[in-house]
This record gives C-alpha cells, structure tokens and sequence, in this order.
C-alpha cells in the first residue's frame, strides 16, 4: 500500500515548487525499509514439556497464526500472534493407532484446518482447529497399487483438496475433501522420456494447475486438474549456462510465475506461463558478500516479492519483482543470542511478515517488515506479477 502525506498544514498554504520536489526525490528514491526479527518459538516447545526437535516446516493462516514441525520431536505447534504456543499433534498422531513419526511439511487452508505430514510414518493428518485429528493418506496411497512412502511436500488449495508428495515413491497425491486419493503423477513424469525421481516440492495455483519438483531427476512438472503433464524445466536451467541440480522448493504467484530452488546449483529460477526461464539468484546471494548456500524453502507474496531460505548459508532473502536481493536473516538469528542454524521452511503472511524455520538450532524466527514513509517504487502491491517480469535481470 502506498503510502502518501494526507492533508495540509495547519496554515492551508498550497504545496510549493520545493514540497513538490521533495516528494519527487522520496518517489524516485529505493522504500526506505526496517525490520525486526524475533524468535517465536525456541526448543523448548510449548514450555510444558512437549519439546521442539529439528524445527522443520512452517505454514501461516490469515489470522497470523504460526504453525512449525518438530522431525525429531515428531509433532506441531501453533504459535498464536499473542505468543501462545500450543502443541496440536504429536507421535501418537491420531490416537487410533495411526501415529507421526519424522513430522516434516505443513499447510494450513483458508477454514484453519491444518495438514501435517509424517515422512517416517508415511501419512498424513488433518487437524481441525477444535483439535480434531484425523489421518487423510497412509502408506497404501490410493489403494489402488501406487503407495506413500516418505511424504515430504504438501500444499492445499481454495477447495480444501490436499496435494501431497511422496519422496521415496517418486509420485505426487490429490486428497479431496471427501477423501477420494488419486495418484496425479508417477516416476514416468511426464510419459514422454523425462522421469520423477525422488519427488519433493509441491505447489498449485488458484486454477488448480499442480506443480512439483524431482530432486534426482533434475526437474520440475506442471500437472493441470485435467491430468495434463508438461515439464517445466530441467537440469539445464535457463538453458544459459545457469544449471539446476536438486531442485527442492517450489512455489507459484498469482499470475502463474513458477519459482524453483536449486539446491545443489545453489540459485533459484522463475518461469514464467509461457515457458520463458530466468535466474533470479545465484551463490552470490545479495552480492554483498552474503551468498546463497543449498536454497530450500520458498514462498511467495501478493506483492511478488520471492523468500527463500539458504540451509548451508544459515540465512534468507527477499527479492523483489524488480531483483532486489536483501538478506533479511542471518546465522545470528534475533541478534540477541538465539541463532539461526540450518534454515530449512519459510513462510510469509499476507502483511508480508516472513517466517523461517532452524532446523539444528530447533527454533523459528518472525521477521516483521516496517516499509518507509514513502513507498512509490520497486511494485510494492504490484498486483500483477508478470508486469516486472522483465525487470528481473
């Protein structure tokens, strides 16, 4: 939101030839932006016992409400923007029977109703926020011959289907509401020569377009509610010199910008609707001496702005739709003695806070972004996110 002087001054005297130019230098200057960075959450979990071990995923509802994974701890918590911390989950899963074992991804839908996968366990849960939980997906996948092994990725769309993928079965699910599961893609890929293997990111869009990436194939896949296959990118890259290899992260706007970490490449690249690729960071993160190592999480806003979470470099950054690299967290964490170590999940609410998970310093951090007085560049509320498309370099 822009953010402009409202009114006169008390003596009602028209702006002048010098106020006019000061607004001109405030417009055509860079936001002027701060930040604070505070730990949400640390390992002692909930602080009653129930501890956070290797803090993994992270989701965040439209509420503010902050949810985390713990793999060795083997539940979750929800984070309150009040700072309460309760755990919702944990390795007795359901209680049926049915337990979590290496808790890894999370997602959260748009009624509260949370996802929690557990890649040791092979299943998923659904956690209503009354506490309900309920597991949607087990080790027999489908049951119809096409299994769950090792889900990692997870993703839910505006109807509330659930998208699911299978690390070590090399395939991707769809859970609807209703619980009818159907296997949406299989180690063939797309059929026409380019395999999945080893399935990890998944993301979809508004049109319920379905996007995952395969970090031993090198690639990534585009899969349309009709069961259309086409992959979007591969171990080439950009096709320019700027390869990708162990692709993990993935997520899309809403004008259908996919954007894909290399982790083993150590960048990140967007592609665009009609196919056009672009590398949008490298090693070199901001280029100010703060690189990019093993790019993991990804995620997204309204604004265009892209997050990605560095697990070797201890770090994150926000690039802009203009390609702006900041790094918005470092190794120190909060600065005040809680560190950040091995950041692996990031998410980013719709006020454009940011939230990043340590994996080995078992904690989670929210960074909240303070823009300038004066906020009329670099397509802040850009709306339409293929209109900076070509101002990334």
């Amino acid at each position: 939101m822009s953010v402009r002087p409202g009114g006169r001054s008390k003596s009602n005297y028209p702006l002048t030839w010098v106020s006019v130019g000061l607004i001109l230098i405030f417009a055509l200057a860079p936001p002027l932006c701060a930040q604070t960075i505070t730990e949400i959450i640390d390992p002692t979990g909930d602080g009653g016992g129930n501890s956070l071990d290797e803090a993994y995923g992270i989701a965040v509802d439209g509420s503010g409400n902050v949810f985390v994974t713990g793999t060795l701890s083997h539940n979750a918590f929800k984070i309150t923007p009040g700072g309460l911390i309760t755990e919702i989950i944990d390795s007795t899963g359901d209680g049926a029977g049915n337990p979590l074992d290496r808790t890894s991804g999370i997602a959260v839908d748009g009624s509260g109703i949370v996802y929690v996968m557990g890649n040791g366990s092979d299943n998923v849960f659904k956690i209503t926020p009354g506490g309900v939980i309920t597991e949607i997906i087990d080790a027999l996948g489908d049951g119809a011959g096409n299994p769950l092994y090792w889900p990692v990725g997870i993703a839910v769309d505006r109807s509330g289907n659930v998208y699911v993928t299978g690390g070590f079965s090399n395939n991707a699910f769809k859970i609807t509401p209703g619980g009818a599961i159907t296997e949406i893609i299989d180690s063939t890929g797309d059929g026409e020569g380019n395999p999945l293997d080893r399935t990890y990111g998944i993301a979809v869009d508004g049109s319920g377009n379905v996007f995952v990436t395969g970090t031993l194939s090198d690639n990534a896949f585009k899969i349309t509610p009709g069961g259309v296959i086409t992959e979007i990118i591969d171990a080439l890259g950009d096709g320019a010199g700027n390869p990708l290899y162990f692709p993990y992260g993935i997520a899309v706007d809403g004008s259908g910008n996919v954007y894909v970490t290399g982790g083993y490449s150590n960048n990140t690249f967007k592609i665009t609707p009609g196919g056009v690729i672009i590398e949008i960071i490298d090693v070199l993160g901001d280029g100010a001496g703060n690189p990019l190592y093993f790019p993991h999480g990804i995620a997204v806003d309204g604004s265009c702005n892209v997050y990605l979470a560095g697990i070797d470099s201890d770090n994150a950054f926000k690039i802009t739709p203009s390609g702006v690299i900041t790094e918005i967290i470092d190794a120190l964490g909060d600065g005040a003695g809680n560190p950040l170590d091995v950041s692996s999940g990031i998410a980013v609410d719709g006020s454009g806070n940011v939230y990043v998970t340590g994996e080995t310093s078992d904690n989670a951090f929210k960074i909240r972004q303070f823009p300038g007085f004066f906020l009329f560049a670099d397509g802040f509320e850009c709306g339409d996110c293929t209109a900076w498309s070509s101002k990334v370099p």
